[in-house]
């Protein structure tokens, strides 16, 4: 085909179609339906995240975990997460500006702005000393702690920081970590654009391969968490 007809489609095509955010989640949704049937991989479905929380702990055993948690809030996930598994050798790491989001979560509806989930800098209250927060940008906070890393035991990633920059740095700053039987957890899975994308484009860039283990499903459907194990 002429290089000058394309180069021109290309041009006309920019200007009839604006750069809409809805039409890019909208282009993005039917990838959800090809990763369900790649997915067909038998793995039972929780009505809440703390039920799924619960099957993976029993899943691995309530052995000795190392749980790092990227997005932690008000810290309900990972005070769960020790409460659940009482080994006394597992450690439980919270990774969070603690200021809220460091750009807007722009979403199908509902868009969250820069700062939301602020808590003021605070840490959660928990009374364990297998948990530690780290605060910080990712980007400040991961580089130090992966050059530390030492760990010989079940590794689970927890991803809930909801943007696609942040999730998808985690996934690729950790990638040396993430060995096979490595669990990652995905709050958000069903924000097209952000978790679900980051880890595509993780799997794609790094020929990563994974099974699902659990899964939630929300009353339209849709996944909205889901647990994978790496392979």
């Amino acid at each position: 085909m002429n290089p000058t007809l394309i180069a021109l489609g290309k041009r006309t095509l920019s200007k009839l179609f604006p750069d809409s955010l809805k039409l890019r989640y909208a282009s993005h949704l039917p990838k959800l339906e090809t990763f369900r049937k790649t997915h067909q991989e038998e793995y039972p479905v929780f009505p809440d995240r703390y039920k799924m929380y619960e099957y993976i702990n029993e899943l691995v055993n309530n052995q000795t975990v190392y749980y790092c948690e990227f997005g932690v809030f008000e810290g309900a996930s990972i005070k769960f997460w020790a409460n659940q598994n009482a080994n006394p050798s597992s450690s439980f790491f919270g990774f969070d500006t603690f200021t809220g989001l460091p750009e807007a979560w722009n979403k199908f509806v509902g868009n969250k702005g820069k700062t939301t989930f602020n808590v003021d800098g605070k840490f959660p209250q928990i009374d364990d000393d297998r948990v530690s927060f780290l605060k910080g940008m990712f980007q400040e906070t991961l580089p130090d702690f992966l050059k530390a890393y030492d760990n010989k035991h079940q590794l689970i990633i927890h991803n809930d920081a909801d943007l696609y920059s942040s999730t998808l740095y985690v996934l690729t700053s950790a990638d040396d970590i993430i060995v096979p039987g490595t669990i990652i957890i995905f709050d958000e899975f069903s924000s097209m654009l952000h978790e679900f994308r980051a880890l595509e484009d993780y799997c794609s860039a790094y020929l990563r391969k994974f099974e699902i283990v659990a899964a939630t499903i929300s009353s339209n459907n849709y996944y909205e968490q889901i647990a994978i194990r790496m392979i």
